[in-house]
């Protein structure tokens, strides 16, 4: 292999200083989530009806973690729990209007970020740069699927 670091520092040094400046952008533009939160919110917005397990599923991320980070997303009314048409045992999580909201201005400010970030790097070394990260997630075993974005 020719990394001189392994992988995993180099993805985690990165995803922190993407996390860093995002957090500050967001703290700037007085936007009350944290970079976990954004995440979960993509994620309701983007796959509508997800269950708490659905959810904890998808992110790989332990069941009740994920409960303590929707319980604070309800109590900041970004959130809402409704019954189950199909399965009233269910409860399917779903954006309110201020959810959605803070959403998309935090979407903003993340593209903003993003852009910024890969300022001088063109767009071949990008789609190579995707193609690698995909490839590394199927050989984590993640099934990767279609970005909701696209």
């Amino acid at each position: 292999m020719i990394l001189k670091r392994p992988l995993g520092y180099l993805l985690g040094i990165t995803i922190s200083a993407f996390r860093s400046r995002l957090a500050s952008l967001f703290k700037e533009h007085k936007i009350d989530l944290s970079f976990e939160h954004f995440v979960l919110l993509h994620q309701l917005n983007a796959h509508k009806d997800m269950t708490q397990q659905e959810l904890a599923n998808h992110l790989q991320k332990d069941k009740s973690i994920i409960l303590r980070q929707i319980n604070i997303l309800h109590e900041k009314q970004y959130v809402t729990r409704l019954t189950d048409k199909n399965d009233m045992r269910k409860k399917n999580l779903i954006l309110t209007k201020k959810g959605f909201d803070i959403l998309t201005t935090a979407k903003g400010l993340a593209m903003t970020l993003s852009d910024e970030v890969l300022n001088k790097v063109t767009k071949s070394d990008l789609l190579a740069f995707q193609r690698v990260l995909e490839t590394i997630q199927i050989n984590c075993g993640v099934d990767i699927g279609v970005c909701p974005d696209e």
